[in-house]
């Protein structure tokens, strides 16, 4: 079970690495973020594959093309396959044709000039230059997708006849023979890989980009060193470690001090972590989880007549069938039982922390303004950590810094009072 919408991936997440020319490229790129392998071994495959563009960036660093180039050449050949385009593969028709019509003579090589120096420049500047051996055997296949479709229209040889103005009637129906051989599959197999290796590229680009890390793999340790929120223009790096037996990381701390954000961070380091992306972090070591919960805005469910206590109640519950499973779990609560009075909130949520000390191998983050907690609470298996606040001449100081322990700072009259609130409310 992955339920991840608080980390928006199709719009925060894809920002971050979506650096792609196309739409359909763009399509290919949000796939791979939204598919989340079912082993260790696919999410290294992955990753080796992004290592594999990045040990040759040297090449492919400057990868581009111009988008209505792009636009014009897809359309022209996937309209030859889809016999939509019918091309003159008779030399002398072909001959004739263009002799008769200057105008049918500049439209035709038009299209086939601009649909040869599009794959020429693919297939020049990158695919000839790329070291297929840093790629895992699985992309060197999907490499030679490309490789063998552009071996089919003798690209060097045109391009130099192009460039000496030499490209003759003979060259064009050579080359509308060579386009009419390609059957409607391996023309859509051409594209398709050729998206997947955009979607790749930017993937590394966005790594470079962030200066974002490879994951390690191990059970029983949660370690993120130096983790930020890569969405923030200057985000504070914070770090952190739980060991087994230190299942739950218990988060205090005011209002506006950032514990959403923190745990955003963390979310986003094991989900991308899980689909084989680099993390916002130093390094990063942590188990493979089957179950990954990341709930931070948790809303009512008006069509199934939910309230938002209910919706959490639901929420906890299929995390922890999913954990009965002996699936391993990751999940963040948000300010649990938020939804509920105090009284509620604080006995559940001890309930809570105690009956999720039964999952060694799985870890859970919750944060709680429930201050009351630290007169309860002495459990080993949870870690309480807080995020550092000061008032300083009566103002809230953030320093959005983790640390181990208890916060009992309350700013919310503080914060009151500095908005007038109190005199507003006074009668006049």
């Amino acid at each position: 079970m992955v339920r991840v919408e608080d980390l928006r991936v199709s719009t925060d997440v894809l920002s971050l690495v979506n650096f792609t020319y196309n739409s359909e490229a763009e399509r290919a790129l949000l796939a791979f973020l939204q598919k989340v392998p079912s082993s260790v071994d696919e999410v290294l495959e992955r990753q080796a594959i992004i290592k594999g563009f990045l040990a040759n960036w040297n090449v492919l660093a400057d990868f581009s093309y111009q988008k209505i180039q792009y636009m014009e050449v897809h359309s022209f050949l996937n309209g030859v396959s889809d016999g939509r385009i019918p091309l003159e593969t008779n030399h002398f028709k072909a001959s004739l044709k263009l002799l008769v019509s200057e105008e049918v003579r500049y439209a035709m090589r038009a299209k086939y000039v601009q649909a040869l120096l599009f794959l020429h420049r693919i297939w020049q500047h990158y695919l000839i230059r790329l070291s297929t051996t840093e790629f895992p055997v699985s992309f060197q296949r999907q490499l030679l997708v490309l490789v063998r479709f552009m071996e089919r229209f003798s690209l060097e040889a045109n391009a130099t006849a192009i460039q000496e103005d030499d490209f003759t009637a003979a060259r064009m129906v050579q080359f509308a023979r060579a386009l009419q051989a390609v059957s409607f599959a391996e023309m859509k197999a051409f594209w398709e890989t050729f998206y997947d290796f955009e979607a790749y590229w930017s993937l590394a680009k966005g790594m470079l980009a962030h200066g974002l890390s490879f994951p390690r793999f191990q059970e029983g340790t949660f370690q993120l060193r130096e983790f930020y929120h890569p969405l923030l223009k200057n985000p504070v790096r914070n770090t952190l470690t739980l060991q087994a037996g230190e299942n739950v990381f218990l988060l205090t701390g005011p209002n506006m001090s950032g514990k959403s954000t923190l745990l955003k961070a963390v979310g986003l380091c094991v989900y991308l972590a899980h689909i084989g992306l680099g993390v916002p972090a130093a390094a990063c070591t942590l188990p493979f989880f089957k179950t990954i919960v990341v709930t931070i805005n948790l809303s009512d469910n008006l069509q199934d007549g939910y309230s938002h206590f209910m919706a959490e109640i639901q929420n906890l519950k299929a995390v922890l069938v999913a954990t009965r499973r002996a699936d391993k779990t990751f999940a963040i609560f948000d300010e649990l039982f938020r939804g509920t009075n105090v009284d509620d909130a604080l006995a559940i949520t001890q309930a809570t922390l105690s009956g999720l000390q039964a999952f060694p191998q799985s870890f859970f983050f919750i944060s709680t303004h429930l201050l009351q907690l630290k007169q309860q609470q002495a459990q080993n298996s949870v870690k309480e950590h807080y995020i550092d606040c000061t008032l300083q001449a009566g103002v809230p100081t953030f320093s959005y810094k983790l640390k181990l322990g208890w916060s009992e700072l309350k700013i919310g009259k503080v914060l009151f009072e500095k908005e007038g609130l109190n005199e507003l409310l006074r009668a006049s």
